[in-house]
């Protein structure tokens, strides 16, 4: 996607006040401008996803070329069981998967490159991939990958910055566990879409026992399930 002149220069002061970005964060004008910056680019997205919904969900679903467990994640499968389809202030789409079917993905990947995905950003951590992200006609889509214990799901978030040359910067690591479970099929409208068994216990542990309530002011930092990791393993790789 396109970004535009108000966002060019939001990255780029930031990138050159470094430091001093945060004191000057909090001046009037400067804070105005910000949410300003990120409105816009949010209500863009928020369109985006509206125009591209179904036709993700008959892609990623395509039962020909889908031989493994790939469920809704975060604010994707938060709309299916709240909503009974997407969030209307989302702006991406997520799903997962176990890690230990990387190699059945690095087939199927070959589907969503051929049916209109790009591939954007690979998170690695200590070597092991735990997130893919692509685009799919401007819209921001993530593959997370969990590795599987006896009793959990298990993944680690990277959080980054991105500078005003476009290069990540500032990489925070976060390893956050999700208690393991069968995933099913399930259906949003007329789309078959796969979700893990017990959505409630899930959801309730990503975004808090009040998650029913739409809460536009979720911050996934102050959630305890995220415990920061050493950012040394962690790496993001940007394909253009």
């Amino acid at each position: 996607a396109q970004m535009s002149l108000m966002q060019w220069a939001k990255r780029s002061l930031a990138s050159l006040l470094g430091k001093h970005k945060d004191s000057i964060k909090k001046l009037p004008i400067i804070k105005q401008l910000n949410q300003k910056a990120n409105k816009e680019l949010d209500e863009g997205r928020q369109a985006l996803l509206r125009a591209n919904f179904d036709r993700i969900l008959e892609i990623v679903y395509d039962q020909d070329h889908l031989n493994f467990d790939l469920w809704l994640d975060f604010g994707s499968l938060l709309g299916y069981y709240r909503e009974g389809g997407r969030i209307e202030h989302d702006i991406d789409m997520d799903f997962a998967l176990k890690v230990s079917d990387l190699e059945a993905f690095d087939v199927y990947e070959g589907h969503l490159l051929a049916n209109g995905f790009r591939k954007r950003k690979d998170f690695t951590y200590e070597g092991k991939v735990v997130e893919r992200a692509y685009d799919f006609n401007g819209l921001n889509i993530d593959f997370i990958f969990y590795e599987v214990t006896e009793t959990q799901f298990s993944s680690v978030t990277i959080d980054f910055k991105i500078n005003a040359i476009g290069q990540p910067t500032r990489l925070m690591a976060y390893r956050y566990q999700l208690p393991l479970m069968e995933i099913v099929w399930a259906n949003i409208e007329e789309h078959k879409v796969m979700v893990p068994q017990d959505c409630h216990r899930y959801l309730s542990l990503l975004y808090g026992a009040d998650f029913m309530e739409p809460n536009t002011h979720y911050h996934w930092q102050s959630n305890p399930i995220y415990q920061q990791v050493s950012s040394e393993p962690a790496q993001v790789k940007l394909l253009p």
